[in-house]
């Protein structure tokens, strides 16, 4: 299952969809605040076409995938 769209939330957890709108759990449990598997987060930032921030309840905004990357830990300046 591919991934679509990854939403980082302000707590620095993560939620992964895919293209009908189901989490993809398999990242989901590697791409949070206690957890972050790098290997896991770079295959699904590759695959995904959607990258947004977002404040639970209160407010998202798109980012680029290089933002995501860098938000992530995944990438230097």
């Amino acid at each position: 299952m591919r991934a679509y769209s990854i939403y980082l939330f302000t707590n620095r957890n993560c939620m992964v969809f895919n293209k009908s709108g189901e989490q993809i759990l398999k990242y989901q449990k590697n791409m949070n605040c206690q957890r972050l598997d790098k290997d896991v987060a770079k295959k699904a930032i590759e695959e995904a076409r959607e990258f947004y921030i977002s404040k639970y309840k209160e407010w998202v905004h798109d980012v680029s995938k290089e933002e995501m990357s860098y938000l992530l830990g995944l990438e230097e300046e």
